[in-house]
């Protein structure tokens, strides 16, 4: 490149029209409220387009074009500029250039910083299009846009003096004013929803209403804010619902009460204090409840009832597990369902004992006894029962076997077991009559009746509970009644085994061996 190349280098003249564009701007927001966001952005944008794309092309490299051209045409009247009388630099009068006033080391320094100073204007115009368009920031925040417009502006006529690094400096600052105010923005934001949130805990419908207006103000589109306007104009009829609520809890109506938290519930899940009312309500109907099943319990008890009592005292132990006075409930059930299966068992054994059914009588006493082992009655009739059964079992046993009073031990046990009845009390029928009928067998088998037994004089003969009789042809005998065994022996014969029933008047009985190997 040579040194003429160099000196052709000229700063681009930048025609920054912030300031017509606030003035005309202005003027139109103020004549077309409704228009202002779209106009601006239009405007904005076609300025940048001016800035970045149009005007670099616009730097003249015809070194007979002074620096009054520049700024003529940077201020956007280059067919009316006239030349400067003060700092500038001038063509000489002959028409030949003049002589570069920058180094091309310190123009290409001035051009990067022109640059910089658009990228930080194209930043301020973002930032501004956000709280114009998408914050509402006329109707919070418009004083602190038009300080931080006039920064901007301010640096728009540093930048046509193409002083850039001092405009630069201004729309930063212009940019930091607009991030701020971005931010205060922001903050009235979330103080008004909190805010409003506050003012739906206390039913103040005018505060909350103006707290998520200022919030929908700056936000169009905040969910919170349009749901806390919802819960806003449902306060009145939640008032008056929760109001109901209360006075049903006071009367005791909680399944009432329950009732109208729910259709709170309904309405607005989040109003203050409602979780804290259901659970009151739904505590006092659970309780109601116990209570309703605790009278049925023992309504039903006192009715004997006590299948029925028992339901009643189990479903209030679902509700209330630890409940105490359900626990006790069952208790009594089960105590007075045992003491009357415990009185119905002894009616039935007493009517047993009447008909002298002592089996019977002893499974009654038993059942007794396996519910409460410590019941004098039932231990008493027990033992009662069982001496009676047993002593009708034995004489029973003698009045069918008589024959066995043969046997003087058999004879004496039966003379004890009809001693020990005579005794007994009660006496029924039946044991009246068996003892009677055993005294009597008793006075026939203790009389002995002649016996005679013969013989072939070789046969050795044995008789049970006498002993040996020895051969003979006829022997006689004196026996009490009864069933007896004799045994017949002979070398060479078969042995014989008899039974001589001995009764009064009885004819001779005969036993020999007759039978040989």
């Amino acid at each position: 490149m040579s040194e003429d190349d160099l000196n052709q280098i000229r700063p681009k003249s930048v025609p920054l029209s912030h300031i017509q564009e606030d003035t005309a701007a202005s003027g139109r927001r103020r004549s077309f409220t409704g228009l202002v966001p779209m106009l601006a952005g239009v405007t904005v944008l076609a300025l940048l387009l001016a800035v970045f794309l149009v005007l670099p092309d616009l730097v003249r490299n015809d070194r007979s074009v002074d620096n009054a051209d520049v700024v003529a045409v940077a201020a956007g009247n280059a067919d009316t500029a006239s030349p400067p009388t003060g700092d500038l630099p001038q063509a000489n009068r002959s028409g030949s250039p003049a002589t570069p006033e920058t180094a091309p080391f310190a123009a290409l320094q001035r051009e990067q910083a022109r640059a910089k100073a658009q990228e930080k204007l194209a930043e301020f115009v973002e930032l501004q299009l956000l709280l114009e368009e998408s914050m509402q920031v006329g109707s919070w925040g418009d004083a602190q846009l038009e300080e931080a417009k006039n920064l901007a502006t301010e640096g728009d006529e540093l930048f046509l003096r193409e002083d850039f690094a001092a405009a630069l400096t201004a729309y930063d600052n212009a940019a930091v004013a607009l991030s701020a105010l971005i931010d205060t923005g922001r903050s009235l934001l979330d103080t008004a929803l909190a805010e409003g949130l506050a003012a739906l805990d206390v039913a103040d419908q005018t505060e909350a209403e103006a707290q998520f207006t200022l919030a929908l103000t700056i936000d169009p589109d905040n969910a919170a804010a349009k749901d806390g306007m919802q819960r806003a104009a449902l306060l009145p009829e939640i008032i008056v619902l929760m109001r109901q609520g209360k006075n049903h809890e006071l009367a005791g109506a909680w399944d009432e009460a329950l009732a109208v938290y729910r259709q709170v519930q309904q309405l607005d899940p989040e109003t203050h204090g409602l979780s804290e009312a259901l659970a009151e309500a739904e505590l006092g109907v659970t309780e109601n409840r116990i209570r309703s099943y605790l009278s049925e319990g023992f309504a039903a008890m006192e009715q004997k009832r006590f299948q029925r009592a028992k339901q009643s005292f189990l479903a209030a132990l679902k509700l209330d597990p630890d409940n105490t006075v359900a626990r006790g409930g069952l208790e009594q059930v089960s105590r007075r369902t045992d003491l009357t299966e415990i009185e119905q068992l002894r009616e039935s054994a007493t009517t047993a004992e009447a008909a002298e059914n002592w089996q019977q009588a002893i499974a009654d006493y038993d059942r007794v006894l396996k519910l409460d082992p410590n019941i004098q009655f039932a231990k008493d009739g027990r033992e009662r029962a069982g001496v009676q059964y047993r002593t009708q079992v034995a004489l029973a046993k003698i009045i069918a076997n008589p024959d066995k009073l043969s046997s003087p031990q058999l004879f004496d046990q039966a003379k004890e077991i009809l001693a020990r009845a005579e005794r007994l009390t009660p006496r029924g029928a039946t044991l009246t009559a068996q003892t009677t009928e055993v005294a009597e067998l008793i006075r026939v088998y203790s009389t002995p009746v002649a016996v005679t037994i013969q013989s072939d004089n070789a046969t050795q003969v044995t008789l049970s509970t006498v002993g040996v009789l020895g051969t003979f042809a006829e022997k006689q005998l004196s026996l009490r009644p009864g069933a007896y065994t004799l045994i017949g022996s002979r070398n060479g014969f078969r042995d014989v085994r008899e039974q001589m029933l001995v009764r009064p008047d009885m004819a001779p009985f005969d036993i020999r061996c007759t039978e040989t190997f």
